[in-house]
């Protein structure tokens, strides 16, 4: 039987998209569960840590100290298991750095809890590189990241993604909040002194970076001002988390509440 030029176009086509959506397919699998990619790995509670470096005994300490300030979450599941890939230098972290972009920290998928960067456990450090090379406590990375990955399993895949999710306030600003607990507890800190400290750089900058620790690193407006913000709501007009992300409210509103709220506490301190 005679095959027409059309039906050998027809087939190369198909082959083609096949091929095509193989890819897309494996592509996918690869960034959703890379855990086959690395060579070591070791579970330890909640976390099954994989590398392809030798695993410090370190880290265990690290996933305490994050887990700790988890805790205190109202998302946190003590049933949740969490993947934490350290991937610097790694295939995988290439492949990411293609598809998702150069630059990042860290991040979280599904249950994975993704460290892109150089890491010392024994220091409790990570070594961020993309807006300036600095130090930044491991501890509070992981800890952020954990609470992504909560923020999805409470909530659903389907709100909580990289193209559908709340505004960046409420979905950076509380991963913020929660990273930041050990800091916000301290007898030095003060929520009025960091909204200060916030006008004052917004008034004299449009794009702000904000230094939030000792190493140097500096963090892109929308964290700052998201944490102190979730901080307010939370801390001084007792929201839960669920109550904020179901608030229609715009954050230019809450945002002018917050500093109405702190002028007032001013002007009450100049009466006194």
């Amino acid at each position: 039987m005679k095959v027409t030029t059309k039906k050998i176009f027809k087939r190369i086509f198909k082959i083609t998209l096949l091929t095509f959506f193989a890819c897309i397919l494996t592509i996918a699998l690869i960034i959703l569960f890379p855990q086959r990619l690395f060579a070591n790995k070791i579970k330890y509670k909640n976390f099954t840590v994989y590398s392809n470096d030798k695993i410090d005994d370190n880290i265990k300490i690290v996933l305490d100290n994050a887990m700790n300030l988890v805790q205190k979450s109202e998302l946190y599941d003590s049933n949740y298991k969490y993947n934490i890939i350290l991937c610097n230098n790694s295939f995988y972290n290439k492949i990411d750095d293609r598809l998702l972009g150069v630059g990042r920290t860290a991040r979280a998928t599904l249950k994975n809890v993704i460290i892109k960067v150089r890491i010392d456990p024994k220091k409790n450090l990570a070594f961020p590189t993309f807006h300036k090379a600095c130090e930044e406590s491991l501890t509070e990375v992981i800890a952020h990241e954990m609470i992504h990955c909560l923020q999805a399993h409470k909530y659903g895949i389907l709100k909580f993604n990289p193209f559908r999710h709340p505004e960046f306030w409420k979905l950076e600003g509380y991963p913020e909040y929660i990273s930041k607990q050990k800091e916000l507890s301290s007898k030095d800190y003060s929520l009025t002194s960091d909204i200060d400290r916030y006008l004052n750089l917004e008034s004299k900058a449009t794009d702000i970076w904000v230094l939030s620790e000792e190493g140097g690193c500096e963090v892109p407006d929308y964290y700052y001002k998201g944490k102190l913000m979730m901080e307010y709501l939370m801390d001084i007009r007792h929201l839960s988390y669920d109550q904020i992300l179901r608030d229609a409210a715009s954050e230019n509103i809450i945002y002018q509440e917050m500093i109405k709220w702190n002028n007032g506490l001013k002007r009450l301190r100049v009466k006194v």
